[in-house]
């Protein structure tokens, strides 16, 4: 439509060997952040549910408030190990 010279063709991917005891350390270092914001998240979480020094107001009492931060922080903890297809080999 534009004239632009477009091709199509597939990436070339090199497969390497790789198991679960090489693979975990790199995606513990790459994801380092990603894995600390939800711990520290889930952490918030069980401190604001159930300490007694936390004020009134920001004491959480009800499932629906902790569902969607639940749900974020455990999936950011989870889908980097669970969605590694390195790690879905079962190579040992």
């Amino acid at each position: 439509m534009f004239e632009i010279n477009m091709v199509w063709g597939a990436t070339a991917k090199e497969l390497e060997f790789s198991n679960f005891f090489i693979e975990v350390p790199k995606v513990m270092k790459r994801f380092k952040f990603s894995f600390a914001f939800s711990i520290l998240a889930i952490v918030a979480m069980i401190v604001l549910a159930t300490a007694p020094f936390v004020p009134h107001s920001w004491v959480i009492k009800d499932f629906v408030a902790i569902l969607p931060m639940a749900t974020v922080a455990g999936s950011h903890l989870l889908l980097p190990i669970a969605l590694n297809p390195a790690l879905m080999t079962f190579q040992w």
